[in-house]
C-alpha cells in the first residue's frame, strides 16, 4: 500500500454554530479513491473473520448491517421495565466517547487483535494501513503543512468504524454493568443492585456499583 494512498485532506465540520472553535468542529478526511476501495475490499475479509470468530458483540448497534438503532431502543427499555416492575433500584450511565475515532491506539490495537486470534498477516495488512499516515488541514482555501498521524483513524472511512467496534469489544466483560447498549460509538450502561436484600441496602449497593463503574470507566 503506497504512503501517497494514506494522504488525506481534513476539512472542519462545525458541530453546532457556524463560528466556533476547533474543539467544537468535527474533522473529514477526504480519503484516496484507490485507498477506499482497498479498504472495502479487505473489509469484506475482515467482517468474515470477526464474524467467524464471534468477535463482533451482540450489543452493538449501529456500523454494522442489520443492527438496528431501533431494536437495541426497544431492549434497553424492557430492561429497565423488568427491574422496575421488582421494585429494583436501576441506573442508567450514558457514556459518550470524546473523538472516539481519534483515540484509537495504534500498537494497543494491533496488539488486542492478535491476542483475539487474528493471524499476522491480517495484523500487518492493519499495520500498514495504520502507520505512516499524513494529514494537511485545509480551511477556507488555505493549507496547513502536512503532519504526521499517530493515532486515531481517518473520519469517513467505512474501515475506521469497524476497527474501533473490535477494539473495544470486550468492554462489557471488565466493566461492572448488568447489560450494555452500545450506540454506534457510544455507550448506554445498565446498573442494577443485587436482589433479595432490603431496598435501603439496594441503594447502598447500587451507590457502590456506580462508584466502582466509574472508577473502572477512568481507568
Amino acid at each position: 500500500m503506497p504512503d501517497k494512498f494514506k494522504d488525506v485532506r481534513i476539512i472542519l465540520l462545525a458541530k453546532k454554530d457556524a463560528i466556533c472553535p476547533p474543539e467544537q468542529t468535527r474533522p473529514i478526511s477526504w480519503i484516496d479513491s484507490f485507498l477506499k476501495i482497498q479498504e472495502r475490499l479487505y473489509l469484506n475479509r475482515l467482517m468474515a473473520i470477526l464474524e467467524d470468530k464471534g468477535l463482533i458483540p451482540e450489543s452493538q448497534s449501529g456500523f454494522l448491517p442489520e443492527r438496528r438503532l431501533q431494536t437495541r431502543v426497544l431492549l434497553f427499555l424492557e430492561q429497565l421495565m423488568s427491574y422496575m416492575s421488582n421494585s429494583s433500584p436501576v441506573a442508567t450511565v450514558f457514556v459518550d466517547f470524546k473523538s472516539a475515532f481519534d483515540q484509537l491506539w495504534f500498537a494497543g490495537c494491533l496488539g488486542k487483535l492478535l491476542r483475539m486470534g487474528i493471524s499476522k498477516a491480517d495484523i500487518k495488512w492493519i499495520g500498514v494501513w495504520l502507520y505512516n499516515r499524513r494529514a494537511v488541514v485545509e480551511i477556507a482555501g488555505k493549507r496547513s503543512r502536512w503532519f504526521p498521524i499517530k493515532r486515531g483513524g481517518p473520519q469517513g472511512s467505512c474501515f475506521t468504524r469497524i476497527l474501533f467496534i473490535t477494539y473495544r469489544s470486550d468492554m462489557e466483560n471488565f466493566l461492572c454493568m448488568e447489560m450494555s447498549f452500545f450506540f454506534a460509538d457510544d455507550l448506554a450502561a445498565v446498573i442494577a443492585a443485587r436482589t433479595g436484600i432490603r431496598f435501603t441496602e439496594q441503594c447502598i449497593d447500587l451507590e457502590r456499583c456506580l462508584n466502582h463503574f466509574f472508577a473502572l470507566l477512568e481507568f
